[in-house]
């Protein structure tokens, strides 16, 4: 018991640390004095930041696509869409209310880590994914045809609302949020 908590205190820190003064400025240092473990505990769990910073992303960006996936599914049945279009409307509206989320997500992943590891992690973290799938995939298309088409949908539409939020390229989130929905659409049709 004491090893998980020592684990999920140096994970803790860490998110605490990369949200105050960014990961590339946080130190393994600084995470275990915040953590108040031995440097060597750290050692004991992961190999190096990048390795940390993995972990931790992979976890929250797996939940909190099942989460939306959960979420989208009962607004699509409640109003009779497609389940897609309720996902990437929740995708939007959740980074839209949680920009530091999003930043961490597009900036890390691409700078740090190696994508597409990552996306094979977050994606066994999704519980639903094969019934999305299923939705997404095509009488002609094969099942990673179908993955494909979804992992496109999630990157574009993260990379999208990170570039509007952040940027207002190419342009407002108001602006493009019905580009990003007619897209999708097309692509489910």
């Amino acid at each position: 018991m004491e090893n998980i908590s020592k684990r999920n205190r140096i994970q803790l820190a860490a998110m605490q640390l990369f949200q105050e003064q960014g990961v590339d400025s946080t130190s393994v240092n600084e995470i275990v004095k915040r953590a108040n473990v031995a440097k060597g505990t750290f050692y004991v769990y992961y190999k190096d930041k990048k390795e940390l910073i993995s972990q931790i992303l992979t976890k929250k960006h797996g939940r909190m696509l099942n989460d939306l996936l959960n979420t989208s599914y009962e607004k699509a049945m409640k109003e009779g869409k497609h389940w897609m279009l309720a996902l990437v409307e929740e995708m939007i509206s959740f980074y839209e209310n949680n920009p530091d989320i999003l930043r961490m997500i597009q900036k890390n992943i691409t700078n740090t880590l190696d994508t597409m590891e990552h996306r094979d992690q977050v994606l066994k973290e999704i519980e639903r994914l094969q019934d999305i799938l299923s939705i997404l995939k095509k009488e002609h298309e094969s099942t990673r045809q179908a993955l494909n088409k979804f992992v496109l949908i999630m990157e574009t539409t993260s990379f999208l609302c990170y570039n509007a939020i952040f940027y207002q390229q190419p342009d407002s989130l108001t602006e493009i949020k019905p580009l990003i929905m007619d897209t999708v659409e097309k692509l489910c049709k």
